[in-house]
């Protein structure tokens, strides 16, 4: 039969415009997660039938203006980490859209190549292509479409099942049953009733798990020990800090942290960067602490407090090579005082910020360096920190400390999981009062529910909170807001199918779309196909 055109290009260039922005709309801070349900549908319809090269272009558009609109932050971000003025910035966020935008070309190049060679069940392999492009992206800032539901806690149990990317597959298996149902009204076919059934099915099922796993979860939490944790960020920005002297950085902190010592915490965080030092154990003396050694001062001010504190701060290590070259090496650090006044552990950050604590290839090629000024040159920790505490019982209990956007890697949070709490500490104020403090925290409540800790985030100037091993958000703050209370932590941990194996999810995924592709690919080649 002749299958009829979609509508006239125009069109489906605003449908593809349309279903790109709104990766936008339904990701924090506007957090319309329902949307995403149905968003990409209009895409579909825009592809619809096309050929290859033509479905690639659109997706391809879409993908690209989707980056554009969630990654706008970019460009302020560039402007105060580098020297480039905006419109460097911007052609800087036109190249990452342009990169990052691929992964849409190729789901959505593909989706009508699938559907014309299996049939009804290409809507079950692009959802697969779509997971496989997400965990294959290189993207400096990962971005998974799952994660938007982590504001109803019943869905997004099935994190810790399968991942985030479990619930990128599922999305995208609605929206594609969805856009079948709009394909068959325009060929003027039956519906197939029953991808309704298995998209319903599969809702219902998710949804039972959820309450389930969240009742069953809550149970074992309510008989958790607790803690009670100081949760303090400012209302500062970036430009005012650069005005401060350390002295007046870490006499902020203090100041705020005195405001609630009468509550008692066990627990005070510093957030990354707080402490502009290059060695809050050191017992040299510190022009930044007006010649007080900073080992006694912040031993002193754990012990009187009779809490643990954890400070973000610097490392910077001198030495010289067999040649007598002399070398500098910094480190983005976390460093640890227990509440008896000692000096704790110190965790290097494995994974330095690209372009903000390190510019790549600048070791090959210096010149870099002099072309971009403003990142750092970070280098990488070799070793993971279990930091040991105690709380007002004296009962021991351990947590790690991914720094910044290490607590949205799900690889590096694998790593630092063999805790009872997360902690992580980072500062963005680099990013302004835009929609990235509230991605970045959003992605960091998947961490929680994928490996079953609770996880505490002290950001700088927010987002602050703590998340539990169920999804449930706790002492939310706004950003850009004064905060200095104390809060209860469960220290409730929960044994998950993710950490188990079901990381492997995306991956099983890669091979079901690859070997798809490639069977019909070559029974095309064959002849097999008319």
């Amino acid at each position: 039969m002749t299958i009829p055109q979609a509508k006239n290009r125009w069109l489906r260039i605003a449908a593809a415009l349309f279903s790109g922005g709104c990766l936008a709309l339904v990701a924090p801070p506007a957090n319309l997660w329902w949307l995403h349900w149905f968003s990409w549908v209009p895409m579909f319809w825009a592809l619809y039938p096309g050929t290859v090269k033509q479905n690639l272009r659109l997706g391809y558009l879409a993908g690209w203006f989707g980056m554009f609109c969630i990654f706008f932050w970019v460009v302020e971000t560039v402007q105060r980490f580098s020297s480039l003025n905006l419109p460097l910035s911007f052609l800087i966020l036109g190249l990452f859209a342009s990169a990052f935008g691929l992964y849409y070309a190729i789901t959505f190049g593909s989706a009508m190549w699938f559907r014309k060679k299996v049939g009804v069940n290409w809507v079950f392999v692009v959802p697969a292509v779509h997971v496989a492009m997400e965990n294959l992206s290189p993207a400096l800032f990962p971005y998974y479409e799952g994660v938007t539901q982590y504001r109803v806690p019943a869905m997004f149990q099935l994190a810790s099942v399968i991942g985030s990317l479990g619930l990128t597959y599922l999305l995208f298996l609605v929206n594609c049953i969805l856009a079948e149902s709009v394909f068959r009204n325009m060929e003027g076919r039956k519906q197939a009733w029953h991808l309704y059934g298995i998209a319903g099915g599969l809702i219902v099922a998710n949804l039972a798990f959820g309450s389930w796993r969240h009742a069953a979860v809550e149970e074992d939490l309510a008989k958790a020990r607790t803690i009670q944790t100081a949760i303090i960020q400012q209302d500062v920005t970036m430009e005012e800090r650069f005005d401060d002297t350390a002295w007046d950085l870490i006499e902020s902190w203090k100041t705020r942290t005195a405001s609630i010592a009468d509550q008692k915490p066990d627990l005070v965080v510093w957030p990354e960067a707080s402490v502009r030092l290059a060695d809050p154990h050191s017992n040299r003396r510190s022009r930044n602490l007006k010649r007080q050694r900073p080992k006694e001062f912040f031993s002193k001010l754990a012990g009187d407090g009779d809490f643990h504190l954890l400070m973000g701060g610097g490392t910077r290590e001198w030495g010289s090579d067999d040649q007598g070259n002399k070398w500098v090496k910094d480190y983005n650090s976390a460093y640890s005082f227990t509440r008896k006044g000692e000096a704790g552990q110190r965790y290097d950050k494995m994974v330095p910020l690209p372009f903000g604590e390190y510019i790549p290839l600048a070791d090959v090629f210096p010149v870099l360096r002099t072309i971009v000024r403003g990142p750092g040159n970070f280098r990488r920790g070799k070793e993971v920190t279990a930091f040991k505490a105690v709380d007002s019982a004296g009962e021991q209990y351990t947590y790690s400390a991914p720094i910044c956007y290490e607590g949205i890697l799900n690889g590096q949070m694998g790593k630092l999981s063999a805790v009872d709490l997360f902690i992580n500490i980072t500062n963005d104020a680099w990013f302004g009062d835009t929609g990235c403090p509230h991605q970045h925290a959003m992605l960091t409540a998947g961490q929680a529910v994928q490996y079953g800790r609770p996880l505490l985030r002290i950001a700088y100037t927010g987002i602050s909170w703590v998340v539990e091993p169920h999804g449930d958000i706790l002492y939310e703050t706004a950003p850009f807001t004064e905060s200095a209370s104390v809060e209860t932590i469960r220290l409730g941990t929960v044994d998950t199918l993710y950490k188990r194996g079901g990381w492997l999810f995306p991956y099983v995924c890669g091979l079901f779309a690859a070997g798809t592709f490639l069977f019909y690919r070559r029974r095309e080649e064959e002849g097999g196909d008319e």
